[in-house]
């Protein structure tokens, strides 16, 4: 049985050999070869028996209209997955009428993928039986495995759909759940960035503020709710840095972190930070890539500072947090960003995010020798 981390080891590799050879595969046959075959033998289908992975799989509908795909998997001689492909270097997927049609014309397919060698989407029937969603539950681009790495839940995801794990009868229940996931995320993500007026109301009306004009609505209350909306996911990670409990001792500025000290147990204060920083990275990303790079944060606490860090802690380094006491706290950026003293982590946005694009584009034009972007004044960002 494959584990976690041998699945993630063999999409690694299986994602820096499909990035490496991509432009040689200027057609269909390449495409279908070299980059979906080998993927699909990452996920434990033998696709040198035609009794296991079919090329060229046909099928007919109940009105006798014909469809097929690349690829179908059997099991006990039954299509169970359907893949489709397209010519490597596609921009996006295009159109599913086809893997649609065939997905529907054989009842014992339960998930089918589409492909262009680098991004897959996979797909089940969550809302209709036998009718394919229209939504992918599921979409990974091993471009961005092979520069930033894999996400857990992706992966979890993946694992799912195996040769050893695969289970039709619970599939779809499990891609419903991944499909709401998603959703979520996404809808409190959009609410967050710019608050809806409906989403605004009703926060409003859970405090007792009801029939809110709608030109006070956009000028004064929006802003506060989106202000509200963000601090309620970062508080709670800022009251554990500040060693807050709940008989309230230690009240005051809710940014202030003098609290985080000796008090703390060491694996408390490195998981705080490290929480804070992914949160904070969350909102202040616009990148589905570089949203997916937060997994690859992380932090390790020394005795008087937290190191954090990209992937690696010496190459990736992205800041050391030393506690201020009654002081401001100091955040120690690489040069040419240098140190920021201030009681309000909030002062380090500009900064935290300037040296996470660094980490993560790996030295674009305009970089330092330092590798990280020439800034005008180091100062510029304790605001």
């Amino acid at each position: 049985m494959t584990t976690s981390g041998e699945l993630r080891t063999g999409l690694l590799a299986v994602a820096k050999r499909s990035m490496a050879i991509v432009q040689g595969c200027s057609n269909i046959e390449s495409t279908r070869l070299y980059l979906a075959l080998p993927f699909i033998g990452l996920l434990g289908y033998d696709y040198s028996n035609p009794y296991e992975v079919f090329p060229e799989h046909r099928a007919q509908d109940g009105a006798g209209t014909p469809s097929k795909v690349d690829f179908a998997v059997l099991r006990d001689g039954k299509p169970i997955i359907a893949i489709e492909c397209r010519i490597a270097g596609t921009e996006g997927l295009g159109e599913r009428n086809n893997l649609s049609s065939y997905f529907r014309a054989v009842p014992s397919v339960k998930l089918a993928i589409q492909t262009n060698g680098i991004l897959y989407s996979f797909f089940v029937d969550s809302d209709n039986p036998d009718e394919m969603d229209h939504e992918p539950f599921l979409t990974l681009d091993l471009e961005t495995v092979d520069s930033v790495g894999v996400a857990d839940d992706v992966l979890e995801s993946l694992q799912l759909l195996t040769k050893d794990n695969i289970d039709t009868d619970t599939l779809a229940e499990a891609a419903h759940v991944q499909l709401v996931r998603k959703r979520l995320r996404n809808a409190f993500i959009e609410e967050a960035a710019a608050p809806s007026a409906d989403f605004c109301r009703f926060a409003l009306e859970r405090i007792g503020l009801r029939n809110v004009r709608t030109d006070s609505l956009e000028r004064y209350y929006a802003p506060m709710v989106k202000s509200a909306f963000e601090e309620s996911l970062v508080m709670p990670v800022v009251q554990r840095l500040r060693g807050e409990n709940g008989s309230g001792e230690g009240r005051g500025s809710p940014h202030l972190l003098h609290k985080l000290g000796p008090r703390m147990q060491i694996s408390e204060r490195e998981s705080s930070i490290l929480g804070y920083v992914r949160r904070r990275l969350a909102f202040l990303v616009e990148d589905e890539k570089l949203f997916t790079a937060i997994e690859n944060v992380h932090a390790k606490d020394y005795v008087g500072r937290v190191v954090v860090y990209y992937e690696r802690e010496r190459k990736g380094r992205m800041f050391d947090f030393i506690a201020g006491g009654d002081k401001a706290d100091k955040y120690v950026f690489p040069e040419p960003i240098g140190e920021i003293r201030t009681h309000s982590i909030s002062d380090i946005d500009q900064a935290l995010k300037t040296i996470f694009l660094a980490n993560v584009r790996e030295q674009p034009a305009g970089m330092t020798s330092s590798g990280f972007p020439l800034l005008r004044r180091a100062d510029s960002f304790a605001g």
